[in-house]
């Protein structure tokens, strides 16, 4: 049994709230290690045998360990190298030249980097010469994997943190919009909202108030893990109209759990969904009212999607998936 100290400037909930640090922690206990959370870099202890870290952007202190100590170290993350020139966000490229410096020191001096999507492998790999990358994404463990259920209903949900800037990132000002319009065609139609309230929940809930779609729009806030899975079982539609993402851990949790996908083709959407979705055009409710109107109505092509939504996580997103790329990293730096 190897001691690994997972490193992440988080608090220790969220290391258990959201599904990506989770399984990471997770995957190491499941290969019989010892692992050893840290959230702050004074919490480092001296004997460990590898160091396990998310995020570039605090890496670079234990990184910088972990060399003194002469132990391997790995980070991992959604890296935010280059964003889309319209996307309003930080990406590597936008930040200030002293971060860009911590940053590319981490990236350049730890043992190996974990990429989570192509895109950024790729990218990554070419810009700083790097010989020491590896594809690592994000996978689902089984109890998403639970596949289409027949005890469904017609309606939508979504899943967002409800800070300002990513309800705008995560398009949900469009995603209203569009249930106006379909409203306003004498549709029935029900949306949930869920998420981690933010400085953007009562912006959300004025935009909802604003377009008289109240009736139509349920907003739940915070929900468990459990929740969770039961709504993306039991609502046919999972509509995400992203202008960015690294990864989409929600919308491969909705396929594993056999919801019809509604996305947009940004990032590395198309990476984790392939031909198992209905693509829009980001920030156009009217193509997005489109969309769910024929995800609504077309009940072979929403079944379909349905299915193979699920297979195609099921063979490549799979939690046993992460164990053999997490075991085969950690046999490259010396760790059995």
């Amino acid at each position: 049994m190897s001691r690994i100290v997972f490193y992440c400037n988080e608090t220790k909930s969220n290391l258990e709230t959201f599904e990506y640090y989770k399984q990471d922690i997770d995957a190491l206990k499941t290969l019989g290690h010892q692992v050893i959370i840290c959230t702050k870099y004074r919490e480092i202890p001296f004997d460990f045998d590898i160091m396990f870290i998310w995020w570039w952007t605090y890496a670079l202190i234990p990184v910088l360990l972990s060399r003194l100590l002469r132990k391997p170290c790995i980070v991992t993350g959604t890296y935010n190298f280059r964003f889309p020139t319209d996307f309003d966000g930080i990406d590597y490229f936008r930040r200030p030249a002293w971060q860009r410096f911590l940053i590319k020191k981490a990236t350049t001096l730890c043992t190996l980097n974990l990429f989570v999507n192509q895109i950024e492998l790729e990218s990554c790999s070419k810009y700083f010469k790097l010989n020491n990358a590896h594809y690592f994404p994000h996978v689902l463990q089984d109890d998403y994997l639970l596949g289409p259920s027949i005890d469904r209903k017609i309606a939508l949900f979504n899943i967002s943190w409800c800070s300002k800037k990513n309800l705008i990132r995560k398009g949900i000002p469009e995603l209203l919009e569009a249930i106006k319009l379909i409203k306003d065609e004498g549709i029935d139609i029900k949306l949930t909202l869920a998420g981690l309230r933010g400085d953007g929940t009562e912006v959300l809930l004025n935009k909802i108030d604003q377009l008289k779609i109240t009736s139509e729009t349920n907003y739940l806030g915070m929900i468990s893990r459990d929740e969770k899975i039961n709504l993306l079982r039991t609502n046919e539609i999972y509509v995400q109209p992203s202008h960015y993402e690294g990864f989409g851990v929600a919308i491969a949790e909705a396929m594993g759990c056999g919801a019809c996908v509604i996305v947009c083709d940004v990032g590395a959407v198309r990476e984790v969904v392939g031909n198992c979705g209905i693509y829009v055009t980001p920030g156009s409710p009217e193509e997005l009212a489109s969309a769910i109107k024929k995800a609504l109505f077309d009940n072979n092509l929403r079944k379909d999607l349905q299915k193979n939504a699920y297979q195609r996580i099921y063979d490549n997103f799979h939690f046993i998936k992460k164990l053999e790329r997490l075991k085969n990293y950690l046999l490259e730096v010396g760790i059995s």
